[in-house]
């Protein structure tokens, strides 16, 4: 077992050794502290309401499973990420919530050289099943936001990595494929079936933007947000109405049709 020592490489991915307000993500796992962070955070953020900070928070959250998946992939490296071991960056007043993340054990594995697969299937498996799957679970338990939504937080930002951030080569190609197609449901929790493989699509050609585009198949809320803007991706864009969903943030209509 060897010490982090891929910090700056990491760092372009928010990992941040040296927070200096922080809190652990574990803790959020209690449903009493759970509601008074996001009551917390959705003050900050100007939200709503907590169901849309909870979108926003994955969404932030989901740069963990970036830098554990670039370093399994480029790295060949395995970060402890158990929910125990997350600290994230609390958000201040006035201020894009762009928080850092650090471990406090940053000791890593290295793969062995021999059955990567099984060695794959482990990374998966403790940040899917053991870290990401358990929040998720909880933040639609509490703020009934549907899971469709966290998950695909969660899709969007590794497909961004393998699709646009990592050196397109033999493993990248594999690993992106187990990603999205071959990793069993296990893996992410209580699935039978993979819960991310459904949000993969093919780039379309977007007029408005010039430029090809996987739009979403959920909403995420940040159109709520004082910005008022919507995520260049986003499903809704032909079905807003005053820049707001017909339904609301309630019954998201692009998750409706997709659930």
């Amino acid at each position: 077992m060897d010490k982090l020592a891929a910090d700056k490489q990491l760092e372009k991915y928010r990992f941040n050794p040296s927070l200096k307000h922080s809190f652990h993500v574990a803790d959020l796992l209690d449903e009493a502290l759970l509601k008074e962070f996001m009551k917390n955070l959705s003050h900050t953020l100007g939200a709503p309401s907590e169901k849309v900070a909870a979108s926003i928070f994955i969404k932030r959250y989901a740069f963990l499973a970036v830098m554990s998946l670039y370093a399994m992939t480029a790295l060949n490296k395995k970060l402890n990420v158990s929910l125990d071991n997350v600290k994230m960056e609390s958000a201040e007043q006035g201020k894009d919530w762009l928080p850092g993340i650090s471990l406090k054990d940053v000791t890593v594995q290295d793969w062995d050289g021999n059955d990567r697969s099984e060695w794959r299937a482990n990374v998966f498996k403790d940040l899917f099943a053991n870290n990401i799957y358990p929040l998720i679970s909880q933040l639609e338990k509490t703020f009934g936001i549907s899971k469709l939504i966290l998950w695909e937080n969660i899709a969007v930002y590794l497909f961004w990595l393998y699709e646009s951030e990592l050196t397109e080569n033999e493993q990248v190609a594999e690993d992106f494929r187990y990603l999205i197609s071959e990793a069993e449901g296990q893996l992410f929790g209580r699935y039978n079936l993979n819960p991310l493989q459904k949000y993969f699509a093919e780039k379309t050609y977007l007029e408005e933007w010039d430029s090809e585009i996987s739009l979403r198949k959920t909403c995420c809320f940040t159109y709520q947000l004082p910005a008022g803007k919507r995520c260049k991706t986003c499903p809704c864009t032909q079905i807003a109405k005053d820049r707001r969903c017909h339904d609301g943030e309630n019954i998201c209509e692009a998750v409706r049709s997709f659930a």
